[in-house]
């Protein structure tokens, strides 16, 4: 993700102001070129490619949370429901119950020396708020994954993680070395 998608959703999602060469929120809305593409309304995101299927406008929205767009042979996927680009909120256009709820992660964990570390885990942060943004590059790579917290004694509390399954570990792994 490029910087300036990160700088710009990250004040959109905290209801600040923010102007970066062609983009723009005023923590209500965000404009991409003078067109607006995603607004909360009522406390849900609403999104629309605003008649662009442009990468950049594509790039913008997969900043977001809970958004994963993807095109196949010029169609767009909106969290892999086809999408005509449409206003549409993203709380009712997901596709069906979210796949960390649908398996079992081995929580297994090991001793790192100052904190217990899950077997699994490809990310850790002691901020909770930096795991927004792990989650949505394995959700656009579609690689199930869940947050874990362990809760050790004395300054490396809380930490927090992202877990994968197994089988996807080697994958996610490499991805989250790059960020």
């Amino acid at each position: 993700m490029r910087r300036i998608t990160r700088e710009i959703v990250s004040a959109f999602e905290r209801g600040q102001t923010l102007k970066i060469d062609n983009s723009r929120t005023d923590g209500t809305s965000l404009w991409l070129f003078d067109n607006k593409i995603a607004e909360w309304r009522h406390g849900e995101l609403w999104i629309t490619n605003a008649g662009w299927q442009s990468a950049t406008t594509k790039e913008r929205l997969n900043g977001l949370r809970g958004v994963s767009i993807h095109q196949r042979r010029g169609t767009w996927y909106l969290n892999d429901q086809e999408w005509d680009g449409s206003w549409v909120s993203v709380e009712h256009f997901s596709s069906g119950p979210r796949v960390e709820d649908e398996v079992d992660f081995d929580m297994t964990s090991e001793w790192t020396g100052k904190y217990s570390k899950p077997l699994y885990a490809v990310f850790h942060t002691n901020n909770a708020d930096e795991l927004c943004g792990v989650e949505q590059l394995l959700s656009r790579e579609v690689i199930a994954h869940r947050r874990h917290e362990t809760d050790t004694k004395g300054e490396w509390r809380p930490n927090h993680f992202i877990v994968v399954l197994p089988t996807d570990y080697d994958r996610a792994k490499r991805l989250t070395d790059e960020l």
